[in-house]
């Protein structure tokens, strides 16, 4: 039988280098349950896979048991295999799955414009500071996902048609062709970009850096430290406890979307701005947003 990782290289190049990893390691770990359980992982039968979801739902969230099944059904079709998903047994063991943790998925809480003013204000006027700055300001007018943001250069801060400027977010995660997007930038993002080029030297490369001693490492973040470092800036500005616990890497989009449907735009103005291609999509992001349709 011909090695599934193999197969999975035959992706490369007509996938995102990101969604190749997160199949490989799905099935890796749905491998890795078939060994410690007597089960086998190619081919997969409709007896392994019922097993696998009755047994996995005890520790898992739904959504991850659903995503691993998509890994599991692209591994048995890139080595022409029968997919094991289809039969009866399996869907209504999918059913149980969805019914065993009922409720809704946690969404990371919004920075809002007031939210990123505080954290501004509380981001220091050294090199570090400069560059939170950039991630803060940056990340919520581009509505940046973190592996948006890491993936920035400074080339990507362009001139637009009205003598502005924007900044062009290559590859997003709905956006697999690479296209991209552009959006513009208020006078103040722009100065706080422009102050943190200066002062990091940048000519060309990653624009969002570590800085390591107050010293610019010339190489692009990873979006878990984006992460981090949003959590940090939160405590800095002395932000609740558990509005800080619930930042992620997502909170600056979040936020943002909160921010313009709060202020009356459009949910196609924020599909664009944001890269959406989903109306329900959106729906979820903007679902906490402080609006009363009543008044």
């Amino acid at each position: 039988m011909k090695d599934w990782t193999d197969e999975l290289d035959r992706m490369r190049g007509a996938y995102a280098d990101k969604t190749i990893s997160g199949y490989y390691s799905d099935f890796k770990l749905f491998e890795k349950w078939c060994q410690s359980h007597g089960h086998i992982a190619l081919p997969a039968s409709e007896e392994t896979i019922v097993r696998f979801l009755d047994t996995e739902i005890e520790r898992l969230k739904a959504s991850s048991l659903v995503r691993r099944l998509h890994s599991i059904v692209r591994v048995h079709r890139l080595m022409d295999l029968p997919d094991p998903t289809t039969s009866e047994n399996v869907r209504l063991a999918r059913r149980r799955m969805k019914r065993h943790r009922p409720g809704r998925p946690k969404q990371a809480h919004g920075i809002t414009r007031e939210l990123r003013a505080k954290m501004l204000s509380a981001c220091g006027d050294d090199i570090r500071g400069k560059r939170d700055k950039v991630i803060v300001a940056l990340g919520f007018e581009g509505l940046c996902r973190r592996s948006e943001l890491a993936a920035l250069v400074v080339t990507d801060v362009i001139e637009n048609a009205r003598g502005g400027t924007s900044i062009l977010i290559r590859r997003g995660k709905a956006d697999q062709s690479g296209s991209g997007r552009i959006v513009a930038l208020s006078p103040a993002t722009i100065a706080i970009v422009n102050d943190w080029i200066d002062a990091a030297n940048l000519q060309d490369g990653a624009l969002v850096t570590p800085v390591y001693r107050n010293h610019v490492v010339s190489r692009h973040m990873n979006g878990f430290s984006i992460a981090r470092i949003l959590k940090r800036i939160a405590s800095q500005a002395d932000l609740d406890p558990d509005i800080v616990n619930d930042i992620s890497g997502h909170s600056l989009r979040v936020g943002a979307a909160q921010t313009l449907v709060t202020d009356g735009r459009s949910v196609l103005e924020i599909m664009r701005v944001g890269g959406w291609k989903s109306i329900n999509t959106v729906a979820r992001y903007i679902e906490n947003a402080e609006t009363n349709v009543w008044t």
